[in-house]
């Protein structure tokens, strides 16, 4: 989790924490005030002045920084040191408020009781079904009786994810979370439907009020080790998607150097994929950089050899720079995959006559 978590930091991490629509600096504001405020307005009882709180996963202080001043101390934990380094930076200023790096797995930097409140947004769902069993153990040791768990959730029909995913969104059936409550000493108090509907889960995420009731009925066990290499394909996927489009939005607003830079991280998670390779030729198209355009699509032959639109760009630029031969050769490539696309394969047959005349 801590590499994965460090990696996105480092590309962006106010477009993780928050993955809002604009992917940008004004969005991202907006959605700390809105989810801030939605915290707020669903405790069960007004927050005291006096109250200690975590922020579990934290990230760069997206909501922890809107709670300060409200209470005695808000303390936000995070398992990427990248994301607790930027947010202790965007929020030095603010008094009552900290930020630790934590195992990922338990809270033991915190004695038994310590907190009033514990709340966690976009987070749990993503952790893997142990991890989270850990989380939710160690929340029951460190609040205090009586103390309040707000969390965002899904509940409905089972989905899982492979066990090293850290970014497919997992749901929990209301059983599931029950047996989590009673193990870690919750009581629910009720749920609240969030104003999201996600189209391909088909269900929408709960803020979730528990309190604690009774101690866990045990302490945490770490859990197995994690094979890095092990991620799923579907979480590379989802990765890349989400970068790709990131990188997308810095060209519509005409950050290049940021849209290459992301766009450089998407091809780093699943170089087996074309469309990251095309749109980075095409900007360096745009820049005059025929070179480097086609040292990009070069690539894309060598880790997608079965894509047809790479080897008809590969014979375009070719012609372009008058080497024939190897735009021969391209088009060649792509007619053994028997493409069955009629524009593609127009316009190659377009080139191959050019070709032919030339």
């Amino acid at each position: 989790m801590r590499a994965d978590w460090d990696r996105r930091a480092r590309i962006d991490p106010r477009y993780w924490v928050a993955a809002t629509a604009d992917a940008d600096d004004e969005s991202y504001r907006a959605s700390a005030l809105k989810d801030a405020a939605a915290l707020l307005h669903g405790l069960p009882a007004p927050l005291s002045p006096s109250a200690r709180v975590l922020d579990l996963g934290c990230g760069i202080g997206r909501m922890s920084a809107e709670l300060a001043g409200r209470c005695a101390e808000v303390v936000g934990v995070d398992v990427s040191p990248e994301m607790i380094a930027e947010a202790r930076r965007l929020h030095a200023d603010k008094a009552g408020l900290r930020f630790e790096a934590n195992s990922g797995i338990d809270l033991a930097d915190f004695t038994d009781g310590y907190f009033d409140l514990i709340f966690s947004y976009s987070v749990l769902p993503h952790l893997p079904e142990d991890v989270l069993e850990c989380y939710f153990l160690e929340a029951g040791r460190v609040l205090a009786p009586g103390g309040l768990f707000r969390y965002q959730f899904w509940i409905g029909a089972r989905h899982a994810a492979a066990a090293a995913d850290t970014l497919t969104i997992r749901t929990y059936e209301a059983g599931a979370l029950a047996r989590l409550h009673a193990d870690a000493g919750f009581e629910l108090l009720d749920t609240e439907t969030i104003d999201y509907f996600d189209p391909l889960l088909e269900m929408s995420p709960v803020w979730v009020n528990a309190r604690k009731q009774r101690e866990p009925l045990r302490r945490v066990a770490p859990p197995a080790p994690r094979d890095a290499e092990a991620e799923s394909s579907a979480a590379r996927q989802l990765e890349y998607d989400l970068l790709l489009y990131l990188a997308l939005k810095h060209g519509d607003r005409g950050e290049i150097d940021d849209a290459e830079r992301v766009i450089e991280q998407a091809v780093a998670v699943d170089p087996a994929r074309g469309e990251g390779y095309v749109q980075w030729a095409a900007w360096r198209l745009a820049a005059e950089d025929l070179k480097g355009a086609i040292g990009l699509i070069e690539i894309m032959n060598r880790e997608v050899p079965d894509s047809p639109h790479g080897w008809l760009y590969r014979a375009q630029f070719c012609e372009l720079i008058g080497d024939l031969a190897m735009a021969h050769y391209a088009l060649s490539r792509l007619h053994a995959l028997a493409p069955a696309e009629e524009e593609l394969l127009a316009q190659a047959e377009a080139l191959q006559a050019k070709l032919g005349s030339a």
